[in-house]
């Protein structure tokens, strides 16, 4: 898949300082212009967005046909004002962009009717594949800087991916959403904070998220969480934010898509639209069609994938390489090649679809950290770290939401030394939590084949991994449901 092109080093990088999300504005701009439900007010609101053509994008089959639409969040800041670019500067660079756009966020989101599903695609910014039109090699948002049709021709020749249509947006746009909302609440296991991004959260809990310090968080590059007693940085920067990215986008879905306010619909709608460029065979039936499907689905069933990618140097560079065959494997999920993994068996679930909270359940300083990493490794998604209720588990416990049993199953395979499994309904924005233990031994970076979950208790036990007693401990009872958001 990446084979062809000659190696070169990267081209060098100047850092620009505004990465944020803009695929969950993309998103959500979509669905809710294709929602809408008078065709006029639909049609106004459409006309309202600026649209180019794309003679790269591959022509659609027709309706009822599957579409993929590539969602792009660029990171220029060419239409605020000094004001607004002072206030969003990070720390170490508060120069005004000047120079060709970078994509920030890349997304692939693909519709096929006759299956009724929706796959989500999450592409790593640095991810290292051959760029179209060049003989060389380097991250694939150095495409845009090219062009939207680099770009696209970038995704069909390292992935395999036809694009029918794009979408893009930058970072005004994220947070007028927000705003329009009323804001997000947002779930930290553990106080976190990043520097440059302007994240600081002192308390763990149910933190309340404007457009200001939803900005902070989604755009947080060099994550730090306490734990243990002490601040440790997330090793996996760009593949944890789009763990978080992704969680994110699921609560703005859930929160926009039960607006029943004309006028809060109408504010919403405007902040969609006015930092939102589309192609020109992007049309409103496309739209309608879009939004249509997801109203009809739950945005906690739409598929959200990440693509696996291992880090790697090359030329003095920090880039991301696909693991195969990993890759192949998630490529054909979101194209829905394969079935659905709900309700199928354990055997059919990828793990990188499972998202996962992992908290310090023994005391073992870093223990969070260090089991976060192994299970990013082993391909599944991390989507927070921090300390447990208490320092005196034994075996680790596994808190899974409603319906995630056979995800639960294969989380299981992979921790060595067994795991409980205890269904938590109270679990919302992830879908389950792993609590460590002193009786952990690691993670396999290949999870055993999981058997389906047996019906009955939903409390199971690997063989010989019962729960034992501490002189002077309690016996493992998991954590108390925590205040969800």
């Amino acid at each position: 898949m990446l084979t062809g092109v000659s190696e070169e080093a990267p081209a060098p990088q100047r850092r620009w300082p505004r990465r944020v999300l803009i695929g969950s504005c993309v998103f959500l701009a979509v669905c809710l212009l294709g929602g809408a439900g008078l065709y006029v007010y639909v049609k106004y609101r459409f006309n309202q967005i600026p649209k180019k053509a794309c003679p790269d994008c591959a022509a659609a089959d027709g309706a009822g046909q599957p579409m993929t639409v590539l969602l792009v969040g660029s990171d220029t800041r060419t239409d605020i004002s000094p004001s607004e670019a002072k206030s969003f500067c990070e720390r170490r660079d508060c120069s005004d962009q000047a120079g060709p756009n970078h994509s920030d966020t890349i997304m692939l989101l693909h519709i096929d009717p006759r299956q009724r599903r929706a796959t989500v695609l999450s592409v790593p910014r640095d991810l290292y594949v051959p760029i179209a039109g060049t003989n060389r090699r380097d991250r694939i948002n150095t495409a845009f800087s090219a062009s939207i049709g680099t770009l696209i021709q970038t995704v069909k020749q390292g992935l395999g991916i036809d694009v029918n249509h794009y979408a893009i947006v930058d970072f005004v746009g994220f947070r007028g959403i927000v705003n329009a909302i009323g804001g997000i609440n947002v779930y930290f296991p553990a106080p976190a904070q990043d520097a440059f991004s302007g994240l600081k959260v002192k308390q763990p809990g149910c933190v309340h998220l404007d457009g200001n310090t939803a900005l902070s968080y989604v755009r947080s590059r060099h994550y730090q969480y306490f734990e243990a007693g002490r601040w440790r940085s997330d090793p996996y920067s760009d593949l944890s934010r789009i763990q978080r990215q992704q969680d994110f986008i699921r609560r703005v879905l859930k929160k926009a898509l039960a607006v029943r306010n004309p006028v809060t619909a109408n504010q919403l709608l405007g902040s969609a639209v006015k930092d939102l460029q589309i192609d020109t065979k992007f049309s409103e039936g496309d739209m309608l069609r879009l939004g249509r499907r997801f109203r009809s689905l739950s945005p906690d069933a739409v598929d959200m994938l990440t693509l696996p990618a291992d880090p790697v140097q090359i030329g003095g560079a920090a880039v991301l390489k696909l693991h195969e065959p990993a890759a192949d494997e998630t490529l054909k999920r979101f194209l829905q090649e394969v079935p659905a993994p709900r309700p199928g068996p354990p055997s059919s679930i990828l793990p990188n679809s499972v998202r996962i909270r992992v908290l310090n359940g023994s005391g073992v300083s870093g223990e969070a950290t260090s089991v976060a990493k192994q299970l990013q490794e082993a391909g599944f998604g991390v989507a927070g770290t921090g300390d447990a209720d208490s320092f005196r588990y034994i075996t680790p416990v596994i808190r899974f939401g409603t319906g995630q049993q056979h995800k639960a199953a294969v989380l299981q395979s992979a921790v060595v030394g067994g795991a409980e499994l205890r269904e938590d309904p109270t679990l919302r924005g992830l879908d389950m939590v792993l609590i460590t233990g002193s009786g952990l031994r690691g993670i396999r970076l290949t999870p055993q084949a999981p058997a389906a979950p047996a019906a009955g208790p939903t409390t199971t036990t690997l063989p010989g991994t019962a729960p034992q007693a501490t002189p002077g401990a309690p016996a493992n009872r998991g954590a108390p449901p925590q205040p969800q958001c």
